[in-house]
């Protein structure tokens, strides 16, 4: 009797209390573990085209150094440059990607790998065109994870054969 009665009062949860809770429980960490790969991804993106755009504004840089004092500049019949005297690496320096999308001149690496992410960004594509003393400048890059950059400017070249200008000069 006596004993009986204290195990019927004996406040606890049921089983299905706990299976509801257990339930709960898991509900929240799914909504939390999916917040988080959400929260990662969006991170990764963005550090991707962090990445990128600073990879962009290297060879722009780089680039604009190198082709504003070129001398003796050749191009194609389409205008693309195919070589050049260059101040750092000399004359018929010609630009091109290597296997790993990294720019060289004359086969030496303008960058260390280090400005590529260490292998985690690459140049897609580099187009360079010169007209009437001007570069015009195409790049693209892109990462491991497939997020794309491009960028397009132009470089003054300031030793530009002007032979108009040169000529009205030696006239006065």
């Amino acid at each position: 009797g006596p004993m009986r009665k204290k195990l019927r009062s004996r406040r606890g949860m049921t089983l299905v209390e706990m299976l509801a809770a257990s339930v709960v429980l898991i509900l929240l960490g799914l909504m939390l573990h999916t917040g988080l790969l959400m929260a990662q991804r969006s991170s990764r993106t963005l550090t991707g085209e962090a990445e990128n755009q600073l990879l962009l504004s290297t060879l722009s840089d780089l680039l604009s150094n190198e082709l504003r004092y070129a001398r003796d500049v050749a191009v194609d019949d389409s205008g693309a440059l195919t070589r050049y005297t260059s101040v750092n690496y000399g004359r018929n320096t010609t630009l091109s990607l290597d296997a790993d999308g990294q720019l060289e001149a004359g086969n030496r690496l303008m960058l260390p790998s280090g400005a590529y992410g260490n292998g985690d960004c690459r140049i897609d594509a580099c187009t360079i065109t010169y007209s009437g003393g001007i570069f015009q400048v195409r790049l693209e890059v892109s990462d491991r994870r497939g997020t794309g950059s491009e960028t397009t400017f132009s470089i003054r070249c300031l030793n530009a054969e002007q032979p108009d200008m040169e000529t009205e000069e030696e006239g006065t």
